[in-house]
């Protein structure tokens, strides 16, 4: 019974690897530019939801900013979508401050949006020193705010899911980040469940509605692949973190004390009533053991917040995003803040190999998985394609490995991997695509 569930979770990862290969595209979805910014479509202030402001009564109009790929400068009908959310405390801040990274995604392929939120929460102040020394009263309203920012981001989500077609988006494939605040917002509307939040706030449900049910009455049909956090962190009394396979790629000062990279209190520089949340680098920890796709960029000895190069982050942000699409991400870390990004060339070659047909579909069994690097493949259900080759490639698409003329049925491979990671391997026949397999080396 563990074999056959490892070897059906598997068929199903790889089979989704080739339901990817749309977007695994050469060049695009990179480090690098992909169109000029003269192709780039500008559409501002379009209402997404009409909410009530808190602890107020009058109604705000809520809007986005979306940054497209023109459509006749554009091969692909249906294209990725961001949404990148704002920080400031819960207290200022606005669209425009994410309308430089919005630019920079959508140069790369992606349709991207930026939103604005009903902000405020009894705090007058907008610096640092003053929200400590003027509303430590107030601590319990942060988390009706950050509550009723995920409020506002869920209802984004919702009309962008209901509207894709205005846009040219695949609502298979939406992605969500944020800096700061606007980070801690985009996390906990990936990962939150209303239970979750009601543990966080339990008395947020009842001053400002449920979670999904402000703003517009669009469905929540929705699913988000992925999040791209800076500076943020989530609730660390919520049970968070479980909510389906998304992955995070995360950027933090390692000493910020304005959101702490580890566990900690936000805002607590000079004063600590604010509540408990985990940091970027308890969030990477947390997935890691558990296994899902993280990546962690680390400002060391920073006592900054949010200093990671914008440039850079961009640049590393949509290589993650291209490997998720490609179906070969995987979990690193690194405190090399302009260390380069690479995904230009990483495409779906596999698929363009056509299919041999074997008569009825039969389960390629390979054990264990995962492995220490040493692995037997059953190759017994497709001895009438022999002799075999087999490709190896890594998390970045990179051929490490070529091994041919395989024509036994327990097949061990010569080669090692080389590190830990995940691991393609596509079996063919004269130029044809047999069969695949994805490796975990721990």
């Amino acid at each position: 019974m563990r074999t056959t569930w490892f070897t059906l979770f598997f068929l199903l990862s790889a089979m989704c690897i080739f339901a990817q290969a749309d977007y695994c595209i050469e060049h695009r979805f990179s480090e690098g530019y992909f169109f000029d910014s003269a192709q780039i479509e500008f559409t501002p202030d379009v209402v997404y939801a009409v909410a009530k402001r808190w602890p107020s009564t009058i109604n705000d109009s809520l809007k986005m900013d979306f940054f497209a790929p023109r459509q006749q400068d554009d091969s692909l009908t249906l294209r990725p979508f961001i949404l990148l959310i704002h920080g400031g405390a819960f207290l200022a801040g606005n669209k425009h401050d994410m309308h430089y990274q919005c630019m920079e995604y959508a140069r790369r392929g992606f349709v991207v949006a930026t939103m604005e939120y009903r902000l405020g929460w009894n705090c007058t102040a907008t610096d640092l020193l003053g929200v400590c020394v003027l509303c430590q009263g107030e601590n319990y309203k942060l988390k009706t705010a950050t509550y009723r920012a995920v409020q506002d981001a869920r209802a984004a989500m919702r009309y962008v899911y209901a509207r894709a077609e205005n846009f040219g988006i695949d609502t298979a494939w939406l992605f969500i980040g944020g800096e700061s605040a606007g980070s801690i917002t985009a996390l906990h509307t990936a990962f939150w469940s209303q239970a979750d939040a009601d543990s966080f706030a339990s008395f947020a449900s009842g001053q400002v509605g449920l979670l999904d049910t402000s703003g517009n009455e669009l469905p929540s049909g929705y699913s988000i692949k992925g999040v791209i956090d800076n500076c943020g962190a989530v609730s660390r009394d919520s049970v968070v973190l479980n909510n389906g396979d998304i992955s995070v790629i995360s950027f933090h000062d390692e000493n910020d004390c304005v959101v702490p990279t580890n566990a900690g209190q936000v805002i607590s520089c000079v004063c600590q009533p604010f509540y408990w949340a985990w940091g970027s680098s308890s969030i990477h920890q947390i997935m890691s053991h558990a296994g899902q796709c993280t990546e962690m960029n680390l400002v060391p000895l920073s006592l900054n917040h949010c200093s990671y190069p914008t440039w850079n982050l961009v640049r590393h942000s949509a290589c993650f995003l291209k490997r998720i699409l490609c179906g070969q991400c995987n979990s690193t870390f690194s405190n090399n803040t302009s260390a380069p990004a690479y995904c230009d060339t990483l495409h779906s070659n596999i698929a363009d190999l056509p299919n041999l047909k074997l008569g009825e579909e039969q389960p390629l069994l390979y054990y264990p998985n995962p492995s220490d690097g040493e692995v037997t493949f059953d190759l017994s259900n497709y001895t009438a394609a022999f002799p075999l080759s087999v490709k190896v490639r890594n998390a970045s698409g990179e051929i490490i490995a070529v091994e041919t003329g395989i024509q036994t049925a327990r097949y061990r491979p010569a080669f090692h991997f080389p590190q830990l990671g995940i691991y393609l391997l596509s079996f063919s026949a004269a130029d044809k695509l047999v069969t695949t397999a994805k490796l975990v080396v721990r």
